[in-house]
């Protein structure tokens, strides 16, 4: 039976709870000190490149003519100008990567909170399979607190990715809906799973407390009830215009329902512009729609 780190990495790989540390504080410090190194290397080329064009031989050439620049050595000078330019070459490489690699780890999103809690209570709970029993200072939480306690949670990332959107309609049923249909109903139905994935079949092992459901599933309900709630809005909408009569009345239900429209396409969706173009949509249809009867009734 695998344990310490075999067994999370086996628990991460198989549930897709790629969540690790990005240490920001750490990486801007590596740029600050990089940058901090090409500045030197700015001031000291800028002084040398001075000193060279002062001079009477062909080392005032240096800033004008490459060859010179780079035959300096072989034709009886030391090429400190030459050194400084390649040291700035190579300097200028690792800075430019160790930035590139920022810039993605830092745009890599960060895990949801109940991601988080599950896997730090996976890893302290052979009840659920977990139990690693970690030694080191970066998870046994003995010397000093683990990579994941709440006070990292900033600067952890989850590099699978959090599936699906993260409106408010998917949070409360991927969260508090789901936790509520797992208490009432879903224990009762779903399997947990094995205390030891590895065991063989002709052994059975004890069940831990541990229940999975598929992020595709949860996914596909999810997607199912935000189409339906967003489809509510146009419907509720015609029918009760049908039975206004007042124009005044009918403009004013127009105003109320855009707006519970767009209401409800902000708790669905975080796509800005796709709940513009919707709502602008929206509304015109209910315009038209509120035209026509009135000239049909006229």
């Amino acid at each position: 039976m695998a344990t310490g780190y075999t067994k999370l990495a086996q628990f991460i790989a198989d549930q897709q709870y790629a969540i690790i540390r990005k240490f920001q504080h750490l990486a801007a410090r590596d740029l600050l000190y990089l940058q901090a190194e090409l500045v030197q290397l700015e001031i000291e080329y800028s002084d040398t490149a001075q000193l060279d064009r002062e001079c009477d031989d062909e080392r005032k050439f240096y800033d004008r003519e490459w060859w010179h620049l780079s035959n300096s050595k072989h034709r009886g000078f030391k090429g400190e100008q030459l050194d400084l330019a390649l040291k700035i070459r190579a300097k200028l490489r690792e800075y430019y990567q160790s930035a590139e690699q920022y810039s993605r780890v830092t745009a890599v999103p960060r895990p949801k909170k109940s991601d988080l809690d599950l896997l730090r209570t996976w890893i302290l709970s052979p009840g659920l399979g977990g139990g690693c029993r970690l030694l080191g200072k970066d998870l046994s939480g003995a010397d000093r607190l683990s990579v994941y306690e709440d006070v990292y949670q900033d600067d952890l990332m989850h590099l699978i990715g959090n599936r699906g959107e993260n409106d408010i309609l998917t949070r409360i049923l991927s969260g508090p809906v789901l936790n509520a249909f797992h208490y009432f109903v879903g224990r009762f139905l779903k399997k947990p799973k094995p205390l030891d994935e590895e065991s063989p079949a002709t052994q059975p092992c004890a069940p831990s407390g541990l229940h999975h459901y598929s992020d595709q599933h949860v996914l596909t309900v999810v997607d199912a009830i935000g189409t339906v709630v967003s489809s509510l809005a146009p419907l509720v909408a015609v029918i009760s215009l049908s039975f206004v009569t007042r124009m005044q009345a009918r403009l004013g239900l127009v105003c109320l329902f855009t707006v519970i429209f767009s209401a409800t396409l902000a708790v669905a969706t975080t796509r800005r512009i796709e709940i513009f173009a919707a709502t602008a949509a929206f509304a015109s249809v209910l315009v038209v729609f509120v035209g026509s009867t009135n000239l049909i009734r006229v």
